[in-house]
């Protein structure tokens, strides 16, 4: 128990800016062939736009796409962009680790807060439920149709969504849970995953697959924010953001050989 207190609490260093350029995050980024990848003027756009909030799905088994994202955009993009896990992770041992490569509470308040500070924050927007659609299935299942929140809070700040794909990131993992919904259900509640899952030589090492991160252009609001934004402006963003969603992975798919699949949204 005192070591998991230990675990669990004691102070982490911040050692963000080094830990992202140290040769163990080269090392990963190679390991995967990790790229970030845009078309057209989108690299612009996002570069001339105000700090936006990064909607990257899926979030698989563990979202190492994301995690990786925050060290390269940091390092090589010029942007100081930070990942927004759930609360739990902070004090979740081993995983709170990740959190030193540069990290925000994603309560809409700390969100809030870093954009109003300049500050991009990259979230997975299917979350914990995400890992539960997409694991075992042909195509690519994103567990986002319903899932507004993002929206609300894009018109309600006013801050632009970047619309994102991680190529590759479903295929580091394997899974298994159960068919009831139990092992879903206890890992929504506690926000943290309760279920089994393999990687290479069917250990907890990740897969050495290419993973690929694509970028669309800012999906910008109106401004000012909307205070109390309605129904019909949540749902027609939410739609834009799906649908950027699915033109970069149509984009770009057959180009990284995943021209078998399609995305669906559930």
């Amino acid at each position: 128990v005192c070591a998991t207190l230990v675990l669990m609490y004691h102070p982490l260093p911040d050692a963000s800016a080094a830990l992202r350029e140290s040769w163990f995050m080269l090392s990963v980024h190679r390991y995967f062939s990790y790229r970030l990848v845009w078309s057209g003027e989108d690299h612009q756009a996002s570069l001339a736009a105000a700090a936006w909030i990064g909607a990257g799905p899926p979030h698989g088994v563990l979202p190492l796409a994301n995690l990786l994202s925050v060290a390269a955009i940091n390092s090589f993009l010029g942007r100081h962009f930070v990942g927004a896990p759930a609360s739990v992770v902070f004090h979740t041992p081993f995983l709170r680790y990740m959190t030193c490569l540069g990290s925000v509470d994603v309560a809409g308040k700390s969100i809030a807060r870093a954009t109003a500070a300049g500050v991009c924050v990259g979230m997975v927007p299917d979350g914990i439920a995400g890992i539960f659609r997409c694991c075992g299935e042909d195509d690519e299942v994103v567990y986002l149709r319903e899932r507004k929140g993002l929206a609300k809070h894009a018109l309600h700040t006013g801050t632009p969504i970047l619309p994102a794909y991680s190529i590759g990131n479903t295929a580091v993992y394997g899974a298994w849970f159960d068919a009831w919904g139990l092992m879903e259900a206890l890992s929504r509640r506690a926000q943290a995953a309760v279920f089994l899952y393999w990687g290479r030589f069917y250990l907890p090492l990740p897969r050495r697959v290419n993973i690929t991160m694509l970028f669309g252009s800012p999906l910008h609001v109106d401004k000012p924010p909307v205070e109390q934004p309605s129904q019909e402006q949540v749902d027609r963003l939410h739609a834009q953001l799906l649908q950027a969603i699915e033109a970069l992975f149509d984009r770009h798919k057959h180009a990284l050989g995943w021209g078998h699949k399609k995305i669906r949204f559930v």
